[in-house]
């Protein structure tokens, strides 16, 4: 059991972060792109929904992208 008395300020813990849309989808294009130089097609296929999902979010003007 927690006393209420011993709880001093904000103690806790963020779990989540802001990533840098513009960073991810240069991240995902360039993976895309190497899947589909080595003919990866189900690897492909993850990466090019990834990066269009943060197209979109530029597309948008979305800098970043909180993740819960």
């Amino acid at each position: 059991m927690t006393d209420i008395n011993s709880m001093t300020g904000r103690n806790w813990e963020v779990d989540h972060e802001l990533v840098d849309v513009a960073l991810m989808l240069k991240k995902y294009r360039n993976l895309q792109y190497d899947a589909d130089f080595e003919e990866n097609i189900k690897d492909y296929n993850f990466y090019k929904a990834r990066a269009d999902y943060y197209q979109e979010l530029v597309d948008k003007g979305q800098e970043y992208d909180p993740q819960f």
